[in-house]
């Protein structure tokens, strides 16, 4: 007896004190997307009467770290949390997929019932054959040409029609199985997206009163990052270069951000690493070890990387090939984004809330437009091209604090092409080729009353002299950057005496043999410039000149 009060005692003691179960869903609110992850911040409301509660809240990343996981809420003690991944199917299915199911059982009566009719067709056909032979074959060895003609025209009759039903019977089976198959493959799709794993947080909660309290979610997740890029716009060389600085935003944590408040960070979560320290190296002797395994050469390690993508089929400034994303949509958010400088991050702060897919296609947001000081000139090597370029020469930028990435670039509303921006290198300036101008001509021709070759003893001299033309064919100002080629000798038995060279040099680069000219040409202006130089050598040898 006294057993059994105790024993009700617990069970009633088990049935007051289980906690009432709540379920929500949280709505993603805020993302701070990094350069690789990003720190979701999610709401969910709940109005709670005083008790204990176990609460699920579901529609979290199922990808998070979970020792970055916080929950605060106001009025209520959260006593223990647990996270988990679940897999969440809909209580009740899409009309969609309702349809896709009733329309799959319809044609799998249908197939059935094609299936039964070639049966029994093709039972038909055998009984007709099988009759028709027993009644040409007599027990006692004859028959009768009046029984053979009935016989071949009652099967002719019958056994044509028999067949043309079976072969449409096999006609409708196949076209039925194709349509059974196609739905079945389409209905496993639906059902497979319907289905999706999602992140739930199970929390014990003690509430004193009745309260309606939100509960605020944060967390650190690896699928999400964005990529710096820019746009360089030249509309004139009378006015400033406009720098167009972008984000190519990405994420697949399993949600789709709908409506989300975004801030994009340059920082790089410090969430395992500790500062280095020194243990003691011992020397010892040691056998070498081989492997067949190879290195890289240059490989470098703890270095933080991120996937670039640039502009498809766009020839790079500097001749490289560069490819791109294609289906990211440009979103005008630069009178919206407020650049907060931090002292080891610069923060973009985007005001205006919007949707981020989570199917990983790069959603591309502009950010903040830079004026950035530039210097023109044009450019011209006549040996290699008799073509002269204008070039751009940007400068003053790091003051942006900006991040290494891919630009195009776009000159008087005519695409240029794309370079790679490193604003961490330790050149000051950056260079762009943006196009050729015939308005600044160039022309290279060799000075044949200049020209000799002299053989004298066993050496040979020869002397080569060229004059190159230059002629400013605009109504301003041209700077030109011009440069000339002479040969460098590495044999000792090859000797270069450079000559007359006029107008002086700039500056002679003698290790590699090229004069360079840095002249202002006026308004319709031409000059001349030549060079002359001689290369002695054994005459039983020849030189590549």
């Amino acid at each position: 007896m006294k057993r059994i009060i105790v024993l009700t005692l617990l069970i009633w003691w088990a049935m007051f004190s289980l906690s009432a179960q709540k379920e929500f869903t949280a709505k993603i609110d805020h993302a701070t997307v990094y350069l690789q992850g990003a720190a979701l911040t999610h709401t969910a409301t709940a109005n709670l009467k005083s008790g204990t509660y176990d609460i699920l809240i579901n529609g979290l990343s199922p990808d998070i770290e979970v020792s970055s996981l916080k929950v605060t809420a106001n009025g209520v003690l959260i006593s223990a949390s647990e996270f988990s991944n679940d897999f969440i199917t809909p209580k009740e299915e899409s009309a969609r997929i309702q349809k896709l199911q009733d329309s799959l059982e319809l044609y799998k009566r249908q197939l059935q019932e094609a299936r039964d009719e070639l049966t029994v067709h093709t039972h038909l056909l055998k009984m007709l054959t099988d009759g028709t032979l027993y009644n040409m074959q007599q027990k006692d060895g004859t028959v009768s040409v009046a029984d053979i003609n009935a016989n071949m025209e009652l099967y002719k009759s019958k056994a044509g029609a028999l067949q043309r039903s079976i072969d449409q019977d096999n006609r409708n089976v196949t076209k039925l199985q194709e349509t059974v198959n196609r739905l079945q493959k389409q209905l496993n799709q639906d059902m497979t997206k319907d289905k999706q794993r999602t992140g739930v947080l199970r929390l014990s909660v003690s509430v004193p009163q009745t309260v309606n309290t939100e509960f605020t979610i944060t967390y650190f997740t690896d699928m999400a990052g964005w990529v710096p890029c820019y746009d360089i716009n030249i509309a004139s060389m009378d006015k400033p270069v406009v720098l167009k600085s972008k984000a190519q935003v990405t994420q697949v944590t399993g949600l789709d951000w709908n409506n989300v408040k975004l801030t994009l960070s340059n920082a790089t979560p410090n969430r395992t690493k500790e500062a280095p320290v020194f243990k003691t190296w011992f020397l010892n002797f040691y056998r070498p070890q081989y492997s067949g395994k190879a290195t890289v050469a240059g490989a470098r390690s703890n270095t933080l990387t991120y996937a670039l993508s640039p502009l498809e089929g766009v020839s790079a400034v500097d001749g490289e090939m560069v490819s791109a994303q294609s289906n990211a949509a440009p979103i005008l958010m630069d009178e919206y984004v407020e650049v907060d400088m931090q002292e080891v991050a610069v923060n973009y702060n985007i005001s205006v809330p919007y949707d981020i897919p989570g199917n990983g296609k790069a959603q591309l947001i502009d950010l903040k437009n830079y004026d950035i000081k530039a210097e023109y000139k044009y450019y011209s090597i006549p040996k290699l091209s008799d073509e002269t370029y204008l070039i751009a020469t940007l400068s003053d930028y790091e003051q942006y604090n900006l991040l290494p990435g891919y630009a195009t670039v776009t000159f008087d509303n005519t695409f240029v092409g794309s370079t790679f921006l490193r604003p961490n290198a330790t050149e000051e300036h950056v260079t762009l080729t943006l196009t050729t101008d015939p308005r600044v001509s160039v022309k290279r021709e060799k000075q044949s009353d200049y020209c000799s070759t002299k053989h004298v003893g066993s050496t040979t001299t020869v002397t080569q002299s060229y004059l190159i033309t230059v002629k400013n064919n605009q109504t301003k100002t041209a700077k030109l950057t011009l440069k000339e080629q002479y040969p460098i000798s590495n044999n000792k038995d090859i000797e270069v005496k450079l000559g007359d060279v006029t107008p002086n040099a700039t500056y002679n680069k003698e290790d590699i043999g090229v004069l360079t000219w840095d002249v202002e040409l006026k308004p319709g202006e031409t000059r001349t410039f030549s060079v002359t130089y001689s290369v002695k050598y054994p005459k039983d040898k020849n030189v590549n000149l």
